[in-house]
């Protein structure tokens, strides 16, 4: 008797997310749509948009990242990167994003620990984006982002 294999693959899409709109951005808007967050992995993938004009806080990988740019342009530390390009972020990289025009990413995030991103806010504060903040997301309606985000201390 042959055993069966089950194929592991998995299609995750984001058409069923809202884009969440993500707070504590000290210039501009942006917003993110948590397509997976893999426990079980430490991966997690989502979708970023910038807007235009649009600076985020400085912040600490604990995380490898791939970022690839859907459209538009964004840039840190001197590096543009224009639809097509892709980004490796490697851990305790440090780096202030910005988009002129704004752009969208996706995102994919992967750590041997809960630990991803470290946020340093202009307060002198940080704050840590874990695998719990990115479970969270998933699936969360804006409403929900801005009350999770007031939780937070991010309003």
């Amino acid at each position: 008797m042959e055993a069966t294999h089950e194929d592991p693959t998995r299609v995750f899409g984001s058409e069923d997310r809202e884009w969440l709109p993500l707070p504590g951005i000290p210039k501009g808007e942006a917003w993110v749509k948590v397509i997976h967050a893999d426990e079980e992995l430490g991966k997690v993938v989502f979708r970023f948009r910038f807007g235009p004009g649009c600076e985020l806080v400085r912040h600490t990988h604990r995380c490898h990242a791939i970022a690839y740019t859907i459209s538009g342009e964004w840039e840190y530390e001197g590096l543009k990167l224009p639809a097509g390009a892709i980004a490796y972020e490697p851990v305790e990289s440090v780096h202030t994003p910005s988009s002129g025009p704004g752009a969208e990413l996706v995102v994919v995030l992967s750590s041997d620990t809960d630990q991803f991103l470290v946020n340093h806010m202009p307060d002198g504060s940080d704050i840590p984006f874990d695998m719990a903040f990115f479970k969270q997301l998933e699936g969360m309606t804006p409403d929900q982002a801005t009350q999770l985000a007031d939780q937070m201390g991010l309003s």
